[in-house]
This record gives structure tokens, sequence and C-alpha cells, in this order.
């Protein structure tokens, strides 16, 4: 049984865009677990006696990429939302 034929109201989206924000929100936890377990390591490596200069550049690398990564999955994800109020208003005035 696919999606549209367990909730006859669905039809908003088409499949691949439903695939496409599930893939949205994995990537998304994906990317928030494995920074987290990264930056954990990083703090548990960090000696204590050091400047800690290129944890601290490793840490910004992160940041960085985890912060573009994140903020390109979320355009996804607001995308869907346009779609998905666009048809609603669509269904209200139809």
């Amino acid at each position: 049984m696919n999606v549209t034929e367990s909730n006859p109201t669905t039809g908003i989206f088409s499949g691949s865009e439903i695939a496409e924000l599930c893939d949205s929100i994995k990537d998304i936890h994906r990317l928030l677990t494995s920074v987290g377990a990264f930056i954990v390591e990083l703090n548990g490596a960090e000696a204590p006696g050091g400047n800690g200069l290129q944890i601290d550049f490793k840490k910004w690398g992160v940041r960085t990429i985890a912060e573009d990564l994140l903020a390109r999955q979320y355009e996804k994800i607001d995308r869907m939302v346009a779609i998905y109020r666009e048809e609603q208003e669509k269904m209200k005035i139809g």
C-alpha cells in the first residue's frame, strides 16, 4: 500500500517529494549525531596544558561544515512546507 492509498487527502506531495523530505530529516539527525560525537571526541583529546589551537581549528571547521549542511537541509524542508501551504490554500479556494 502506498501513501496515497492509505490517506485519501494525501496528494499534495508526489512520492519523490515525501522521500526527499524524509531524507532531509534523516540527514539532519545523522549530521547532528555525528558532529556531536566528533566534538565530544575532540574535547576529550585536548591536552590540559596545550594551547588547543589545532583542536579549536578543527572545531571551527566542523561547525562551518555542519552549519552549511544544515542550511541546505533546512532549505529543502522549507520548500516542502511552502508547497504544502500552497496546496492547502488551493484546497480552501477550490
